[in-house]
């Protein structure tokens, strides 16, 4: 069967099509335009809906942004407390004399012995500095000034020049 045999035909519908074509025409007309004119009153309910549903989203993004820099900054602020930065500062010193004493009782060779001893000076040293700081406070608990440290980056090693194959040369 060919597509010209499958296709139903009735002729009156086409003589009435024929005679009716302007008729028909402008119902088509009418119903686009009617049907625009629904599709643009959906989308307008379906903006005012959403939007009210975008503006509470908004305003709760908003709200919890907010709130996350306020607990952000009250974290800042509890760990640089210098009452904690004090008891911080004791508890690396007290593993540094842990692991100085540890390396004191174990038997390691010289070398490492004496990177201990050099470990434990610095200790003492920091120990010290920290004593002096805190002394030095006035009653109003003041924090101390931090010390300054110019710190120098490492110098870069150079790499080991690269040996010339013999079949370069």
């Amino acid at each position: 069967m060919s597509e010209d045999d499958k296709r139903y035909t009735d002729p009156e519908l086409e003589r009435f099509l024929r005679e009716n074509k302007e008729m028909v025409m402008r119902l088509f007309k009418e119903e686009r335009k009617i049907m625009a004119k629904l599709f643009e009153e959906e989308k307008e309910c379906f903006k005012e809906a959403f939007g009210e549903e975008k503006a509470k989203a908004e305003d709760f993004a908003e709200k919890s942004k907010d709130k996350a820099k306020e607990t952000a900054q009250e974290m800042f602020n509890a760990f640089t407390d210098p009452e904690v930065q004090k008891h911080f500062m004791a508890m690396g010193l007290e593993f540094m004399m842990a692991v100085s004493a540890l390396f004191s009782a174990m038997p390691f060779p010289d070398g490492i012995k004496d990177m201990a001893e050099k470990a434990e000076e610095a200790r003492r040293n920091a120990t010290e500095n920290f004593s002096k700081a805190s002394a030095g406070r006035d009653k109003k608990k003041e924090p101390a000034a931090p010390e300054k440290i110019n710190i120098q980056p490492a110098q870069k090693k150079k790499a080991p020049p690269k040996a010339k194959n013999e079949d370069e040369t």
